[in-house]
C-alpha cells in the first residue's frame, strides 16, 4: 500500500535503537499521540529516502469488524443512537412481536 502523504511533520526528540532493535517511543511522545485519540498499534510506512511514519490505529474486534464493512448497517446504527440521545425511544413490551413487524 502507498500513501501520499501532505502534512508538515515536528521534530519531537530523538531516539537511539538498542540492543534489540526497538525503539521506544517515550512519555514525551505518547503524551501528544493520546491528545489525537487513543490508539493500540500503529499501521508503519517507510518513504523512499527512509523515513518512517507511524500511523496510529484502533483495532476492532473480529466479532464488530462486520459492521464497518457494510455502511447501511453502521449508518442505521449511527441514526439509533442519534435518536436514543435526544430521548427518541419507546419501550417495546413484546419483541416477538416487534422483531416481526420489522
Amino acid at each position: 500500500m502507498t500513501i501520499k502523504v501532505d502534512e508538515k511533520f515536528v521534530s519531537v526528540g530523538i531516539k537511539t535503537v538498542d540492543s534489540k532493535n526497538r525503539i521506544n517511543l517515550g512519555e514525551k511522545i505518547l503524551k501528544v499521540i493520546d491528545s489525537k485519540g487513543k490508539a493500540d498499534a500503529y499501521k508503519i510506512f517507510i518513504g523512499k529516502e527512509g523515513d518512517i511514519l507511524l500511523r496510529p490505529v484502533v483495532t476492532i474486534p473480529a466479532n464488530e469488524a462486520w459492521i464497518y464493512e457494510h455502511p447501511e448497517v453502521l449508518k442505521k446504527i449511527r441514526k439509533g443512537l442519534d435518536e436514543a440521545g435526544k430521548g427518541k425511544t419507546k419501550k417495546v413490551s413484546d419483541l416477538d412481536k416487534f422483531f416481526k413487524e420489522l
